[in-house]
């Protein structure tokens, strides 16, 4: 009768713990719920399941203790599981996918991720290891069925711990000497993948980078936007004292009114820039000195990993030459519409004049169009149809006597097809 009983509690207990498997499976997947948050799990076909329950499961005293020291290996690095007073997740030699940071994925020596759940208070840090320069961030915020809404912390860090996962991908990065530290703050929510951020950067310098371009007696630039077929006009090369008045003045207005003041770039502009919460963040709010290093050094690739390249080159440039001579460079370069390199080609194809001829309105149209030359050139100058709007509100800024005597625009004739 002993055994009799014995084996139908063991049968019982067998379904009651298949039931409550069963249980936690279907409140964890629940199909029906078609407004969760859901993400894929990376075993089998990939199943969604929802991330609230999961989160509470995986956290929760028997969920830590049935995850303890458990590890298995994803396609994104060997994954180790640990009970410790919350979930800690190791995970060794990662690879992590950032296309807004750089096209390939990031080689992370180890990242560790600790997580505690109460109710629906989520806390937590992220420990990341690239080449022995680790960083950590905090955070803390409310997850619930839809979303999760975070706030995180990174406290003080060299920007060398930073900058060390993209060294392997960048050979700016890697060759920059870089010293000084960044602290930041900022907001994420997914899964609507909308972040911000509020940096401060503090006594950055930067050395080791080739600017030899730019730094010897005759500047080597090549003008990528040359084509003999279409325009004529040759890269002429102007001393600064050969630019005129109105021209450097109208430019600084237009594209960088504290080109004067500031180290290379602007941290107000990068905030602003950064602040508000979105999930495509423009990739802009260049300064002149990082628009020139666009031109002579980097590409046209719009990610976060060529801002940092500017940035570095930016600093180093604002410390070798003075702020003259890079405005200088920045004339002698800026792209003012189809196959139009700097101001000597431009004045003359659009007005038939040399840069210190230039009236104060043809210097503010031009300095106006810096922003979108190309279309400038066709909806305005190829249609005389000039929007003087732009211009107008850069002449409001500039002397009494360039308000009171503007001059006209003046187009000269578009040469014959």
């Amino acid at each position: 009768m002993l055994k009799v009983w014995c084996k139908r509690l063991v049968i019982t207990v067998l379904i009651a713990c298949l039931l409550a498997g069963l249980g936690v499976a279907a409140w964890i997947w629940q199909p029906y719920d078609k407004t969760a948050w859901r993400v894929k799990l990376p075993i089998g076909s990939g199943i969604q399941v929802r991330v609230l329950p999961m989160l509470m499961l995986a956290t929760s005293p028997a969920g830590r203790w049935l995850l303890d020291k458990k590890g298995f290996s994803l396609h994104q690095g060997d994954i180790q599981l640990y009970d410790d007073d919350g979930l800690r997740v190791h995970c060794q030699h990662c690879w992590l996918e950032a296309k807004s940071v750089s096209d390939q994925p990031l080689m992370l020596d180890s990242v560790e991720l600790w997580l505690k759940l109460d109710g629906q208070q989520l806390t937590g840090s992220l420990l990341a290891d690239a080449a022995e320069n680790p960083f950590k961030i905090y955070f803390d915020g409310t997850v619930n069925m839809r979303s999760l809404r975070l706030n995180w912390t990174l406290p003080t860090t060299p920007l060398a711990s930073l900058l060390a996962p993209l060294r392997p991908y960048s050979s700016t990065i890697a060759q920059a000497k870089v010293s000084g530290v960044l602290t930041a703050e900022g907001t994420l929510r997914w899964p609507r993948q909308r972040w911000s951020a509020q940096p401060q950067l503090a006594q950055l310098q930067v050395s080791g980078l080739d600017l030899s371009k730019v730094t010897t007696a005759l500047v080597q630039y090549d003008c990528p936007l040359l084509d003999e077929q279409k325009h004529p006009e040759k890269v002429h090369w102007l001393s600064y004292d050969k630019m005129g008045r109105w021209l450097p003045m109208a430019a600084i207005i237009a594209e960088d009114a504290e080109f004067r003041h500031h180290p290379g770039y602007a941290m107000t502009q990068m905030q602003q820039l950064l602040g508000k919460e979105s999930a495509d963040k423009a990739v802009g709010g260049s300064t002149i000195t990082q628009q020139v290093v666009k031109y002579m050094f980097t590409n046209g690739e719009r990610t976060w990993k060529r801002k940092i390249e500017e940035l570095l080159y930016a600093v180093q440039l604002e410390s070798t030459l003075d702020k003259t001579q890079i405005l200088n460079l920045y004339l002698n370069t800026v792209d003012l519409g189809p196959s139009l390199c700097g101001a000597h080609a431009a004045a003359n194809y659009y007005f038939g004049l040399t840069p210190m001829q230039l009236n104060p309105m043809q210097a503010a149209w031009l300095a106006g169009i810096i922003r979108n030359p190309h279309r400038a050139w066709k909806q305005q100058f190829m249609a005389r149809q000039p929007d003087m709007r732009r211009a107008e509100s850069i002449l409001h800024y500039m002397p009494e006597s360039a308000r009171k005597q503007p001059g006209g625009l003046n187009f000269r004739a578009p040469a014959a097809k």
